[in-house]
């Protein structure tokens, strides 16, 4: 799977090399074979102009592949298959951009939450749509796209125990996702809360961890208020102590490069679902 499929550039010099060759050799003297030079020289430079000024970019291969390839992740604030077949936020979001750009979409669940940012960044994809809060750290590695979505990290745990004020008053198992950015903020808070300890889960995403927190295995998690408010559904048992940060922002991730043809692309398709309405349906239909 690659983002970009570009064939061997020798492919395009050799018939022009031969045309040339045969052009000079004709006249079998010493200044038949420098003109060969003179004019091979000049076909290549011409063809390297040529092929740069019609390198296609990021959103012409899209096209001509006619395939969006997006990275996701299972969730049913993201992407999930239904009765019905594939839905979810992100799914529809991503749907409907690729119905914007005329192209087919292809979605993909990597094995880990872990490996979404470092194959976006690769551009194993062409963007990651995967609920993903921006973050300093995160911008080193991959672009944010426009924002989409503010939400709330917030220290959840079970109906019935005690409920915790801060982080200090934690009595108990505090697991997350690994490579979240609950995890990143965590690791700041750790000056504050030199004590505070967790597990990083790379095998669970945060609705399995909620289950777990309903079925009393563990005492706590951290999961986006977006998220929370769509798993109560299934799980009323787990509730919300206290936010550990300021609202936060959610975005797609592209894999950085100079080649803005897609992210412009999709920083039009965000303005016009935001005008028109779209955006605010399709947040109040999931949540």
């Amino acid at each position: 799977m690659s983002a970009t499929r570009i064939g061997p550039i020798g492919a395009i010099f050799q018939p022009a090399f031969q045309v040339a060759y045969s052009i000079a050799c004709s006249a079998g003297t010493a200044m038949g074979r420098y003109a060969l030079g003179v004019i091979t020289a000049l076909v290549i430079m011409g063809l390297i102009l040529t092929a740069c000024g019609r390198r296609p970019t990021v959103l012409d291969q899209i096209i001509e592949q006619n395939e969006l390839i997006v990275i996701t992740r299972n969730g049913p604030t993201t992407y999930y298959v239904g009765p019905d077949g594939p839905t979810g936020f992100e799914y529809e979001l991503a749907r409907r951009f690729s119905e914007y750009l005329g192209v087919h979409l292809y979605m993909v669940v990597p094995p880990n939450f872990t490996d979404i940012l470092p194959l976006t960044a690769r551009g194993d994809a062409h963007l990651a749509a995967a609920g993903l809060t921006v973050t300093e750290k995160r911008k080193q590695k991959v672009r944010f796209g426009p924002v989409y979505q503010e939400i709330t990290p917030q220290l959840v745990y079970r109906s019935g125990s005690v409920r915790p004020r801060t982080l200090a008053d934690l009595d108990g198992m505090l697991e997350i996702v690994a490579g979240s950015s609950h995890e990143e903020k965590l690791l700041e808070l750790r000056d504050e809360y030199p004590d505070l300890v967790w597990l990083a889960n790379k095998d669970d995403n945060t609705e399995q961890l909620l289950g777990m927190i309903s079925s009393q295995l563990i005492e706590y998690t951290i999961a986006d208020s977006n998220e929370l408010s769509v798993n109560r559904n299934f799980y009323p048992e787990v509730k919300p102590a206290f936010a550990i940060s300021p609202p936060e922002q959610l975005a797609w991730a592209f894999p950085i490069s100079d080649d803005n043809s897609l992210f412009d692309a999709a920083t039009t398709f965000f303005n016009k679902i935001k005008a028109n309405g779209i955006l605010e349906q399709l947040i109040e239909r999931y949540y």
